[in-house]
């Protein structure tokens, strides 16, 4: 992997050397962050990730105000360096995507910004200045509303965990998912004890009759969707598909979920969401923050219809009282400070490129044997294994090469699970390792095709 590797992953294998090389010795101090930082010539700040990396892999230890030494009796082998492991599994955008230093700053400036009220009791909606600031965004995105129809959660998660719970004014009592559809949504629907329906989408969509067939039934309380990038096949609805549901839920009287996660990176400005195209207030429009901003921030935002709101803020206050404001003084001065505008750009392109380059390897090295899904930009690619291979199989091999994948049975209803699928995540690998990891990934799944043959 060495002339690929980022400097963080360098100066992780150079450490390891040094000690498998008894240059540095157990009890011994490590050199300091200065003085590697010029040997690579690097940010300090890499060289503090490469030192963090290495302990909490147990291997250093860190001593406050003199530096980092070497644990005792530790053997150094086993210690993988980062540059082993590909993970296509986690979701979570790697360190250089992430806006830290930003969100610190804006952190500090809510802290000012907010002084009492941070340590007081705010509005369960969410502070109305922010509110104010998602409405601005959301007109962006072709998305109408008013603040007093927004309201902030602790991510997206929130939202579902409200959603699965409350009673809505028909009679129907099951959530309809896609086929597959994000395990997220799945766990909160389950923990409310919600009964699940699903219909099976792939890359050309739904099929609508079915889909109004379910409708007609009035056993549908709603329906859960992704419309764009779907988590895990990658795939989009067409403005057609679109049309016609949001046309299915006004004939029948259905609400629709619209989960719109990755908006941010898309490309087309004329792919309106689900939530434009609905005319009769049908549409309740959840977007979250994790993928594009930090997970961490725990921001998401919902745009309820007027029938709906006051149940959804009652059910939201005896969850939380409210989502914690110190996040939503630091997004607020975010997205007021045109910061995450610029932010989104520049992942947006970044998201766009990493996907056509992806969709070029996949051309190459899994060729016309192995089919998989061809999204236009978004960060999931599905693959389809030959007959006989297991997707719980190929997973565990691949593990053991230092490369992890996503079952796509965990994105399925148990009557769905055909454990036949897996999916690849290009969030958290560098541009650089897609090639080699797609090529041991299909190595893996020829060489086991052949054994079961």
């Amino acid at each position: 992997m060495s002339g690929m590797e980022t400097k963080h992953e360098q100066i992780v294998a150079f450490m390891i050397r040094e000690m498998e090389g008894g240059h540095i010795r157990p009890g011994h101090k490590l050199p300091s962050v200065r003085t590697v930082a010029k040997m690579f010539s690097c940010s300090p700040n890499t060289v503090v990730r490469a030192y963090q990396s290495l302990e909490r892999e147990d291997v250093i230890y860190p001593v406050p105000k003199s530096g980092y030494y070497l644990v005792e009796g530790k053997s150094i082998a086993p210690v993988r360096t980062e540059s082993m492991t590909l993970d296509f599994a986690s979701t979570t955008p790697r360190g250089d995507f992430l806006p830290f230093r930003e969100m610190e700053h804006c952190l500090r400036k809510a802290i000012s910004l907010y002084k009492e009220e941070l340590f007081g009791y705010t509005d369960p909606q969410g502070i109305f200045s922010l509110r104010n600031e998602l409405c601005k965004y959301f007109h962006e995105q072709q998305i109408f509303s008013k603040p007093d129809r927004i309201a902030v959660v602790t991510g997206a998660q929130q939202a579902f965990s409200i959603l699965t719970r409350l009673s809505f004014p028909g009679r129907g009592q099951a959530v309809l998912v896609e086929q597959p559809t994000y395990f997220g949504f799945l766990a909160a629907a389950r923990a409310a004890g919600c009964p699940i329906i699903g219909i099976e989408r792939d890359e050309q969509g739904i099929d609508l009759e079915v889909l109004e067939a379910h409708f007609r039934s009035g056993c549908i309380k709603f329906f859960y969707t992704i419309p764009r990038f779907l988590n895990p096949l990658g795939t989009t609805y067409t403005l057609e598909q679109k049309q016609r549901i949001a046309e299915l839920a006004r004939q029948y009287d259905v609400y629709i979920v619209e989960d719109d996660y990755l908006v941010d990176l898309e490309d087309d400005t004329k792919a309106d969401p689900l939530y434009a195209l609905d005319s009769s207030n049908h549409v309740i429009y959840v977007k979250s923050f994790s993928k594009t901003i930090l997970p961490g921030l725990r921001m998401g935002a919902v745009i309820l219809p007027e029938p709906l709101l006051d149940l959804f803020l009652a059910q939201k206050h005896a969850a939380d009282v409210s989502s914690p404001i110190l996040s939503q003084g630091a997004l607020e001065i975010y997205m007021k400070s045109g910061l995450y505008r610029r932010h989104t750009a520049r992942i947006r392109a970044h998201y766009r490129e990493k996907m056509r380059y992806a969709i070029e390897v996949c051309a190459d090295v899994f060729g016309s044997g192995i089919p998989y899904t061809c999204p236009s930009s978004g960060v999931f690619i599905t693959l389809w294994l030959p007959k006989y291979v297991k997707a719980s199989a190929i997973q565990e091999r691949l593990k053991q090469r230092g490369i992890l994948v996503t079952n796509v049975d965990l994105h399925l209803l148990p009557e769905n699970q055909h454990n036949d699928r897996i999916r690849l995540c290009i969030i958290g690998v560098e541009n650089s390792q897609i090639e080699g990891g797609f090529t041991v990934i299909a190595e893996e799944i020829r060489s086991m095709e052949r054994r079961m043959r």
